[in-house]
């Protein structure tokens, strides 16, 4: 409803010019519509020369342009049509002023301005927005923890193929360890862990449990990443392969740790688990069934240490 009336006035705008022409008005009320045309900026705008008074002279002449451009318009009608009648100039320019009034009723400048500027400000600060975007993805990404860098993806790459080289069931600890050695130094130590756990889990191979038994227990890794428990994972993958063999270096290592910092009781598998474990394969494997009831036995007095202290 707004915009039909605006166009409304408009219509009743520029029709004042060009009745003019119609009815036989002097070029020379050119110079009024254009006064006319220029009393509308002022009244249609909120800021009309926002550029400063510079734009005072070169907006009067365009519109001095246009007002003749519509009487002439209403010349041409007048001679093509062979109108004979004649309408004082002063109706016309009436016409005009009403055409701006309607105008000015239905378009508030202060608001239209506000709403203008609200609109500006938003679209700057959707530019912002996109230059920073674009800024941030020009930047070498900050990946989250959980997530390898380049640099850490290729070193585990490579030490990944130097793995695939070895026996699956029965490669050497040195070799393994000679493989694994550089990374401890290249790689982040969770990004390490999980990287070994899921190959292991993935491959099956001894050759993987074993390496992810051999950085587990490494006690200085280890205290870099506490509190993510890679013993108890380690032991996990041990016991759903049924790997004995890798079991019985898991224990050995498992005391070292113990020895070497008795809060590392915390990175082991819960005493239950442990239990549940000794009993299921005491039938088949009676002497690491005893090593597991005694390093559960272990876990337990230094727990209970601590509880005294």
């Amino acid at each position: 409803m707004k915009f039909t009336g605006l166009a409304i006035a408009g219509a009743l705008f520029y029709a004042a010019p060009v009745g003019a022409g119609l009815t036989g008005a002097p070029y020379v009320a050119a110079l009024a519509f254009a006064g006319l045309f220029f009393l509308w900026v002022m009244v249609m705008k909120s800021e009309p020369f926002r550029d400063g008074p510079a734009m005072i002279l070169p907006t009067f002449m365009i519109h001095f342009a246009l007002a003749s451009l519509c009487l002439g318009l209403g010349h041409l009608l007048r001679a093509l049509l062979d109108i004979e009648a004649t309408a004082p100039l002063a109706g016309w320019l009436v016409l005009g002023l009403g055409g701006i009034a309607l105008g000015r009723i239905l378009w508030v400048p202060k608001k239209e301005a506000e709403i203008e500027a609200i609109a500006e400000t938003a679209l700057k600060k959707l530019n912002e927005f996109a230059e920073e975007a674009e800024e941030f993805l020009e930047e070498p990404p900050d990946l989250p923890l959980f997530h390898p860098t380049e640099a850490e993806a290729t070193a585990l790459a490579l030490a990944f193929g130097a793995l695939d080289a070895l026996p699956a069931e029965a490669a050497a600890a040195d070799d393994i360890r000679r493989i694994l050695a550089p990374l401890e130094t290249e790689l982040r130590p969770h990004i390490l862990f999980d990287a070994l756990l899921a190959r292991a889990a993935r491959t099956g191979a001894r050759r993987d449990r074993q390496a992810s038994l051999l950085l587990a227990s490494d006690t200085q890794l280890l205290r870099a990443d506490r509190g993510a428990r890679r013993m108890a994972a380690v032991f996990e993958l041990i016991v759903e392969a049924a790997d004995v063999i890798t079991l019985a270096h898991y224990l050995p290592a498992a005391n070292d740790l113990l020895l070497d910092d008795p809060s590392i009781e915390a990175e082991l598998p819960e005493l239950q688990r442990i239990l549940d474990i000794s009993e299921q394969i005491e039938g088949e494997q009676p002497e690491l069934a005893e090593e597991l009831v005694a390093l559960a036995q272990r876990i337990e007095d230094i727990r209970q240490e601590d509880d005294h202290e």
